[in-house]
């Protein structure tokens, strides 16, 4: 148990986790893997040909914000937040 001003905390000292299941496992690895693709195609996807062949190009109203490199970059953001989360979570699991 690890002390924090003379007192327990209840949390163990860096040793492994008793009572993990193979579920939580593969609940964990997935989740780190949906983490980093989604991540991935948020960074890569605004700048390809694809995003400005969509439906939210066809109305006249939405191509200046659509378009404009000021979102695409905050959606690029978004997705390197996710990539850190996935990492963030690698690295939970195997400490």
């Amino acid at each position: 148990m690890s002390e924090v001003l003379g007192l327990q905390t209840g949390e163990p000292d860096g040793g492994p986790v008793p009572g993990r299941s193979r579920a939580s496992w593969v609940t964990h690895i997935l989740f780190t893997l949906f983490c980093i693709e989604i991540g991935i195609v948020l960074v890569i996807l605004p700048w390809t040909p694809f995003w400005d062949n969509n439906f939210f190009g066809l109305t006249p109203q939405w191509d200046g914000l659509w378009l404009s490199n000021y979102l695409r970059g905050a959606i690029s953001g978004v997705g390197l937040v996710n990539i850190w989360i996935g990492l963030g979570e690698t690295w939970r699991l195997w400490k």
